[in-house]
């Protein structure tokens, strides 16, 4: 599945299309302040109620965004453009306002439901059509409310970076906000959040590179972190960087995580999302280094590794798949071809 091709985008935009419909089954994260606030997902999210959660409902957005840029053939397009026309309308992201504007969403998907929202505002911004921004409009109030909030998060409110292997990671929702302003062109922006990216992570200390994977991961927090890094620092110090926190890349094998796949658990789906991002972070890796440096090949391997491991995952194979495993199959995709 991985390079994806046309077929391959539009097999997992029908899957995605599908999950952001369904309602259920749905895990809600909400602090409850009464209870008139106990509402139904449709009623609470008009939005984003589809794919079992906030923030996956969220970033299956941002891919249908992408994938009717890529191109699907003109059926699925136009059944994409529907959806999309009701779920990005005035009226139900007013509702979606409302909600994390009040005492309920001061914390609640923060910081990668936050970050997310803030990637569809951008790509829906950087499609001068009238269709693109008219659902950058309705989004804008919105990600201006999180994009505010995140200034605030990373630029000191956390204190220490969260280097954990799911949603609270740090490393990952920063390296998506930074990737948001790239894509708007907002320089200022971009500066800020790197200068965060240096405060949390640019000190010089030796990372646990070569720990077992957590059973519930979909991210490896090490290399989350470096990814993050090389694509704020210039080549030569994110050299520097890595040297100081990997100084001897010949005890790290970065093998992929031996599992027997489990649709049905989602701790154990995490982990085929562990093989998609660890792919992306070591290429990225690679990517940034001088080709002489001696982990540059090896992350370059493990990337390949990891790849050819992720291809075999059946995003349409449970709903413990199909309402987030597309969007990080193209966000990988994007990222090799980067």
């Amino acid at each position: 599945m991985i390079p994806l091709n046309a077929q391959g985008v539009s097999a997992l935009a029908s899957t995605a299309l599908t999950a952001v419909r369904q309602e259920y089954p749905h895990w809600l994260g909400q602090e409850v302040h009464a209870d008139t606030t106990l509402l139904h997902p449709r009623q609470l999210s008009p939005s984003f109620y589809g794919c079992y959660d906030w923030h996956s409902a969220v970033h299956s957005h941002w891919f249908l965004i992408r994938a009717l840029n890529r191109g699907v053939p003109e059926p699925l397009a136009e059944a994409t453009i529907s959806v999309l026309d009701e779920h990005l309308s005035d009226e139900r992201l007013a509702a979606e306002l409302a909600f994390f504007a009040g005492p309920s969403g001061t914390t609640n998907e923060r910081p990668y439901g936050w970050a997310w929202l803030i990637m569809l505002h951008a790509e829906c911004q950087a499609i001068e059509d009238e269709r693109h921004q008219r659902w950058a409009r309705a989004l804008e109030p919105l990600a201006t409310l999180f994009s505010g909030r995140l200034d605030d998060y990373f630029g000191g409110r956390l204190q220490f970076p969260i280097r954990s292997g799911t949603h609270g990671n740090t490393a990952f929702s920063l390296r998506l906000v930074i990737a948001a302003a790239r894509r708007r062109g907002d320089d200022p922006t971009t500066a800020g959040l790197a200068g965060a990216a240096r405060r949390m992570y640019g000190d010089s200390h030796v990372l646990q590179w070569d720990g077992a994977a957590s059973g519930d991961a979909f991210l490896t927090p090490e290399l989350a972190e470096a990814a993050l890094m090389a694509d704020v620092l210039p080549a030569d110090e994110f050299a520097g960087w890595l040297d100081a926190a990997l100084p001897d890349p010949a005890r790290v094998a970065w093998a992929p995580p031996d599992f027997s796949p489990d649709g049905a658990d989602p701790g154990t789906v995490h982990l085929e999302g562990l093989l998609v991002s660890r792919a992306w972070c070591l290429d990225a890796v690679a990517k940034a280094l001088p080709s002489a440096h001696p982990v540059a090949a090896r992350a370059r391997n493990a990337a390949a590794t990891h790849v050819t491991r992720a291809a075999l995952i059946k995003p349409a194979d449970g709903f413990g798949r199909s309402h987030w495993m597309p969007t990080f199959l193209l966000y990988l995709d994007e990222q090799l071809r980067a």
